[in-house]
């Protein structure tokens, strides 16, 4: 199917080339809203114009160059629309909350935030390998200057520096194993790869298994797995909040994506058999990121490990191969990048105003600041999985997979994972509550009205699909089905 409008992705593009005209005339005219209130405005066109992605049938298909041309190609399917509309979602909730969080060099972090979410859209709408690369590199290179955007704290420029070599690590191994796959193959265009190397010669060839171990590598390093995470609890906690949220949220989880969209169809499970490997790397990843969170004082830094705890969770699923894990798995990566994005920003919050990260100094805040507080408790007890929350659903899916795949040893250590997230979640809200005022919360009140509009809206959105999940259970298992065909 040939789409006769321009696609979501194509408006992003143009707002992205025309936004560095915004930020020479928000500089020229010393406007500090107008960069801000563009791309609000633009990310708000776009999620609401992307909605009927999530219910086309077939393939959208668009070329950016020639019609004759079998590179950069998009092609856009009910996966393709789903990560999008999450993606473009926590863009325009990080957007608004960043009027009130962001008072420095505005009109550039705008911009870039932009272009962040542009690249990842740009991967999850790539119908071929180097159309992927380039937005890939677009995405990582706009995640390392943000990182890095408080330049005068040298904690930001080191952890951007670590990520940059890590990232580029990553993507370097994604480029080694498809260019493998171009050998193989002489086509980079993704269908036409996936039809070459489900046959029996291609699954026979060695450099197929090098190159599943290349991208897994690689899109293993952008996800945080274990043991290729080491760069993330430096890079999210030194990031603006609202870049936090983003990082944490949905940039890990486009190698997610591409984990979920070449392996069910470049690397079909019951022809390469990857499932064991990946499933012990997704406890691996569960049990060190619950286990090194549950040791944090520092509280960003304890909401990042938690992150790499939950990629393990969308792994695992994964891992299952079925249509019921494969839902749980992407319902999870819409749970968690709500709940996630939730904890950060609340926690941005916190230290906006407390201008501290440590948990101790932060003892009794959310009594000070209700509203940030209240947000806090509910994406910690969302992630904490209890029911009536949205991450509850998810998580609750993946082990019901994972028990009625005949996995019952693995969904009992995903199960306890939970229940180990559960204990550092409430602890964090029990210090924030119950605890008595430090010499710094006792000082603090209620943030910005940027800032709190944006914790209420993913507080609502936590609060209804935990309540309701019916119609988004409905939609996520449709989503699935395109990937177990």
């Amino acid at each position: 199917m040939v789409l006769a409008s321009p696609p979501t992705f194509l408006v992003l593009l143009f707002a992205s080339a025309l936004s560095p005209i915004i930020v020479i005339v928000s500089r020229y005219f010393r406007n500090k809203w107008l960069a801000g209130i563009y791309v609000s405005i633009m990310l708000f066109y776009t999620f609401v114009a992307s909605l009927p992605y999530l219910f086309i049938d077939g393939i959208i298909i668009v070329n950016l160059l020639h019609e004759s041309s079998s590179l950069a190609v998009l092609q856009i399917d009910r996966l393709s629309g789903y990560m999008m509309l999450i993606v473009i979602g926590i863009g325009l909730a990080s957007s608004i909350y960043s009027f009130g969080y962001i008072h420095e060099r505005r009109p550039e972090f705008y911009s870039l935030l932009l272009l962040l979410v542009t690249g990842m859209v740009g991967v999850f709408c790539s119908g071929d390998l180097l159309t992927f690369f380039v937005f890939w590199e677009l995405m990582s290179i706009s995640s390392y200057i943000l990182v890095a955007f408080n330049y005068r704290e040298w904690e930001a420029v080191e952890a951007s520096l670590k990520y940059l070599i890590m990232s580029s690590t990553g993507s370097a191994a994604i480029l080694f194993g498809a260019s493998l796959i171009y050998g193989m193959t002489g086509t980079l265009v993704i269908s036409e790869i996936a039809t070459i190397m489900t046959s029996k010669a291609a699954i026979n060839e060695l450099w197929s298994a090098a190159a599943l171990v290349f991208i897994i590598g690689g899109l293993g390093v952008n996800a945080a797995m274990v043991p290729f995470h080491s760069w993330l609890p430096d890079a999210h906690p030194a990031a603006p909040s609202p870049i936090s949220a983003m990082l944490s949220g949905v940039v890990i989880k486009t190698g997610v994506y591409a984990m979920y969209r070449l392996l069910t169809m470049v690397y079909p499970p019951n022809l390469y058999g990857w499932q064991l490997g990946l499933m012990i790397l997704s406890i691996l990843t569960m049990t060190i990121g619950n286990l090194m969170a549950a040791l944090q004082n520092d509280i960003k830094r304890l909401l990042a490990f938690s992150s790499i705890a939950n990629i393990g969770y969308i792994v695992f699923a994964l891992s299952i191969t079925t249509e019921l894990g494969l839902t749980g798995g992407l319902l999870h990566v819409m749970n968690h990048a709500v709940s996630k994005a939730l904890l950060f920003l609340a926690a941005g919050s916190f230290v906006h105003v407390a201008k501290t990260r440590n948990l101790e100094e932060i003892a009794g805040i959310g009594r000070r600041m209700p509203i940030s507080g209240i947000s806090y408790s509910i994406g910690a007890f969302s992630l904490a999985g209890v029911p009536g929350l949205n991450s509850f659903v998810s998580e609750y899916t993946i082990i019901t997979a994972a028990f009625s795949a005949g996995l019952n040893i693995l969904a009992a250590i995903m199960l306890i994972n939970v229940i180990l997230g559960a204990m550092y979640h409430l602890r964090v809200v029990q210090i924030i509550f119950i605890k008595s005022t430090t010499n710094t919360s006792s000082k603090c009140s209620e943030s910005s009205v940027a800032i709190m509009a944006s914790l209420i809206v993913l507080s609502v959105i936590s609060i209804l699909i935990g309540v309701y999940p019916s119609p988004f259970l409905e939609t996520v298992r449709n989503v699935a089905s395109i990937l177990v065909k």
